[in-house]
């Protein structure tokens, strides 16, 4: 019976453990929104790989190695509520509106906006509690 609990609380600690990383839940939230098509695009992927180098100050291997990890947690992942509620625990207002620029960028980088990945970005910022105000500024300002 002990051994029981044990494993059940063991398996819930894993899972805090697992998302305590923001830019895993960053790199997350950004697959969603490409992924929000049904396809990630080679482009979209150099693009996020850009971001990690670029915003996150993260090596070339480092931002391919947090690139991956995001797409295999993403494959098993049915709701983001975890990566989001990090996100808002940890970001400031400012960086939850870059994280929606990089949204955007990343949806355009295949030179053109599904609707779904509109709607995607639109319902994170809504998680985000980004104002639609924000949203479209953000939009605008990714070109």
């Amino acid at each position: 019976m002990f051994k029981l609990l044990k494993k059940i609380f063991k398996k819930d600690s894993q899972e805090k453990e697992a998302v305590s990383d923001i830019n895993l839940a960053s790199a997350i939230i950004l697959i969603e929104v490409s992924y929000s098509d049904f396809e990630i695009k080679t482009v979209e992927i150099e693009k996020i790989i850009k971001f990690f180098e670029k915003d996150l100050n993260l090596s070339k291997e480092k931002a391919i190695w947090l690139n991956n990890e995001a797409q295999k947690l993403h494959k098993d992942t049915n709701c983001l509520r975890k990566y989001i509620k990090l996100i808002n625990e940890n970001y400031t207002k400012e960086e939850k509106m870059k994280l929606i620029n990089i949204a955007w960028k990343i949806a355009r980088a295949d030179n053109e906006v599904d609707k779904y990945e509109e709607h995607r970005i639109r319902k994170i910022s809504e998680l985000l509690y980004l104002n639609h105000a924000d949203f479209i500024k953000e939009k605008i300002d990714s070109n």
